[in-house]
């Protein structure tokens, strides 16, 4: 076997245990959304992205397996970052609100 296919190889086992992972992931944030609470909002759109980084070398490798099960991450991803990004933004508006009755 040769270098090429044995990086593929090691692709193919990392995309599925990450699939299983997040599948974990996901059954936490379905029973219990206040999971993503404290999530990093910084942290979580460096993943998206980085996560993104990798299908885009699976496609140019033409690793069919890492790129199917890598799309179900970039997606969950993206929604904890949207969900953090919209906590900050809720909690922010809610302390301007008080400060700004706290003025009044």
């Amino acid at each position: 076997m040769d270098t090429y296919a044995l990086a593929n190889l090691f692709l193919d086992v990392a995309g599925v245990i990450n699939f299983t992972a997040l599948l974990l992931m996901l059954r936490a944030v379905i029973k219990n959304r206040k999971v993503l609470r404290g999530y990093s909002i910084t942290g979580s759109f460096l993943t998206f992205v980085s996560i993104v980084g990798f299908e885009v070398a699976y496609y140019l490798l033409g690793n069919v397996i890492g790129f199917a099960f890598g799309w179900v991450t970039v997606a969950f991803w993206f929604i904890a970052f949207i969900y953090t990004l919209k906590q900050r933004l809720q909690k922010n508006k809610d302390e301007d609100s008080s400060l700004l009755e706290a003025e009044q």
